[in-house]
């Protein structure tokens, strides 16, 4: 189908595609005819705008603006030979405007079709009207929130235009400004504000030149020269395209000094103040509480920026021009002024274009015209875009708390933990999610406070300190569908609890009060142990009873003296042995009656005297037989007295050691001589 010679086949190829736009299309007829006094020559203003035939147009008239830093915005009136043409298919495709001097190209300005209107028409011609907008102007049509970590600014700007389809080229000087961020966070904005937002934080300017890329630079270094004006105020005389006709310059009173401030609660005694004082008057300073830096290293160069920021208007200066070359990026040279400080290189910041191409029919005769006006500070000065301030937070908002698989608990050494925000659609629930968000408690100090830290899963209130949306901060907590109260509402309403989780496990400890009339009380549950540490005394009072429970075992343990007083009677039962030691005296005082009552034997075992001294009598019996010792004598009675014969000692018995016991009872050996029990229960066997 096609030649074989490249050459011939690419023409083939395009005489192909030309034929097919021309059966996808009627035939336009050149709408060129329609100018005043029409010649190629001269100055020309064209317009190609979307898939329609570059002759579908006569451009009559265009402004463009211009400014360092902004979209520009590209108005055209133009006719054409149709009467109506839908633009549906053509909004957002490629549109231009091509400026020509004598058959050569002066300037295209390339951008997108943002709009398009059809106008009168008289039945011959019809007019209609265009707006084009760079291709960054995309990004101002969405709205999205999402979050960016350990990133830096111009990595954040990269991804942005990609995203967007938009050609750039970056220009980067000062590194110092660009360091990493631990966090930042885009809020209801459009890709553009925030990419502006960003940019403009860290002193970055754009710009648009030929073709339709966007450039970005942190320094005027990374714009281009070569454009020299020639100052002529006589306009008749002058028929170049590199004349300014009029020239203003200006000097303004500027604040001369910038001081910020900020905290980092990491280095709560540092002040992170920074300065920059001017070398012209030194006076006005402007001081932000709020500096938004985290430490010195991104603190000086932000506060270098801010002063660079506010000294914008200091020299300016506003000219009218006919060279349509002028653009935002763009160092011109001045000469032939009579003034030789004017006399120098000047940096472009805004332009407004404006231009005239009248109709054949126009009964005036008047040729093309165009102008523009420029705004311009010194070449060699820096022009930073004005600060752009974070969206504000419009108030609390709520989160997850997320960590890594397999985690209970995720923080960090200052209690810090990783949020879920439920509007992020391009994270994941996890420890990646978020900076580290500290935790509000309430109370707290060095080495002292109130902290629980919040767990994974759990539904939080997010704060932010100052409004600033890349400074979260937890001030609460909050029960949803997923994590129910621990109280059974309504029906608990009166209680108030503190209730703990075991990690990991389904325990607790919990400190709960009860408040409903006639029933109040104060509970705490230890899952296991509980240790109570008081430095010195310890009152308690209870007006009513008292209850222990002991499952184990009881020990107390006390350095100095215990008193105990009982106004009523106390009974004490152990069902075990009982053991008592003193390695002091003992005393006893008794104002009654004292009864005994063993079942087995009784042995006293006394290394000095043993003395019983009674103001009645004392008696001992045994059976029928007794001795009775009183003031009047001693009297014997038994069957048989033996007095140096007969009889032997009864056997002592031993102090119950813990230890023996255990040992004998794991033998099996007796570890009393007679045993009451078994002797009760042997003669009722005998019985």
């Amino acid at each position: 189908m096609f030649a074989e010679d490249p050459k011939k086949k690419a023409a083939d190829i395009a005489a192909l595609k030309d034929s097919l736009v021309q059966q996808a299309a009627p035939p336009v007829q050149s709408a060129a005819s329609l100018l005043s006094g029409y010649s190629p020559s001269g100055l020309v203003f064209t317009c190609k705008i979307g898939r329609l035939p570059e002759q579908t147009f006569q451009v009559t008239e265009f402004s463009l603006s211009e400014s360092l830093s902004s979209l520009f915005s590209l108005t055209i009136s133009a006719v054409s030979l149709l009467p109506s043409i839908t633009f549906e298919d053509h909004l957002g495709s490629a549109a231009s405007l091509t400026v020509t001097r004598d058959g050569v190209k002066v300037r295209t300005v390339q951008g997108l079709l943002a709009s398009a209107e059809q106008g009168n028409t008289d039945g011959n011609k019809t007019w209609y009207h265009f707006l084009i907008r760079p291709e960054m102007w995309i990004m101002t049509l969405n709205q999205d929130s999402r979050i960016f970590q350990k990133q830096s600014v111009p990595e954040v700007l990269a991804t942005l235009l990609d995203e967007a389809h938009v050609k750039n080229e970056l220009k980067f000087y000062q590194d110092e400004l660009h360091q990493k961020r631990d966090y930042i966070t885009q809020k209801r904005e459009s890709a553009y504000d925030f990419w502006c937002r960003l940019a403009f934080e860290e002193g970055i300017n754009f710009w648009f030149e030929e073709g339709p890329k966007l450039f970005y630079s942190d320094n005027h270094l990374g714009m281009t020269a070569g454009i020299n004006l020639t100052y002529n105020p006589q306009a008749d005389t002058d028929i170049s395209d590199s004349t300014a006709f009029s020239w203003r310059y200006a000097e303004q009173l500027c604040s001369d000094v910038i001081i910020q401030k900020d905290y980092n609660p990491a280095r709560p005694s540092y002040p992170f103040q920074h300065e920059v004082i001017g070398d012209v008057h030194k006076q006005h300073p402007v001081y932000e509480s709020y500096g938004r830096y985290r430490d010195d290293e991104t603190g000086k160069p932000f506060t270098q920026l801010r002063y660079e920021q506010s000294q914008n208007q200091r020299q300016t200066g506003t000219a009218g021009t006919n060279c349509f070359a002028l653009m935002p990026g763009k160092i011109f040279a001045l000469k032939n002024h009579p003034s030789d400080a004017m006399n120098q290189s000047w940096q472009v910041i805004t332009v407004n274009h404006h231009g005239i191409q009248p109709l054949a029919d126009n009964g005036g005769g008047e040729g093309t015209k165009f102008s523009n006006t420029v705004q311009f500070i010194p070449g060699t000065r820096e022009w930073r875009p004005p600060y752009r301030f974070r969206p504000q937070a419009d108030g609390d908002e709520l989160a997850t708390i997320v960590g890594p698989d397999g985690e209970e608990i995720y923080t960090n050494e200052q209690g810090a933990v990783k949020v879920y925000f439920h509007w992020d659609r391009y994270g994941k629930p996890d420890h990646s999610a978020s900076c580290w968000v500290r935790v509000a408690h309430g109370w707290n100090g060095d080495g002292f406070g109130f902290m629980s830290i919040p767990r994974i899963g759990q539904e939080v209130i997010v704060s932010y300190l100052s409004g600033d949306i890349d400074r979260p901060i937890i001030t609460g907590c909050t029960y949803n569908g997923r994590n129910r109260p621990p109280l059974n509402l309504p029906k608990e309403k009166t209680r108030t609890i503190f209730r703990s989780k075991t990690h990991k496990g389904d325990g607790f400890n919990e400190l709960r009060f009860e408040d409903l009339a006639g029933q109040e009380e104060i509970y705490i549950h230890a899952q296991k142990n509980l240790a109570v540490n008081v430095l010195n005394s310890r009152g308690e009072r209870i007006n009513y009873d008292r209850t222990t429970s002991i499952g184990h075992n009881d020990e107390l343990v006390i350095a100095g003296n215990r008193t105990v007083t009982v106004e009523g009677t106390q009974a004490h039962k152990t069902t075990g042995n009982y053991q008592e030691q003193i390695d002091g005296d003992r005393h006893r005082i008794l104002a009654g009656d004292c009864v005994e009552r063993i079942q087995g034997a009784v042995s006293t075992d006394a290394n000095g005297d043993i003395t019983l001294q009674s103001k009645g009598k004392i008696t001992l019996k045994v059976g029928g037989s007794f001795v009775v010792i009183h003031s009047g004598g001693v009297d014997i009675k038994g069957p048989v007295i033996n007095l140096n014969s007969g009889g032997s000692p009864g056997d002592l018995l031993q102090a119950i050691n813990p230890a023996v016991l255990k040992a004998a009872a794991g033998s099996g050996a007796a570890f009393v001589a007679h045993c009451p029990v078994k002797e009760a229960q042997e003669e009722t066997d005998n019985g």
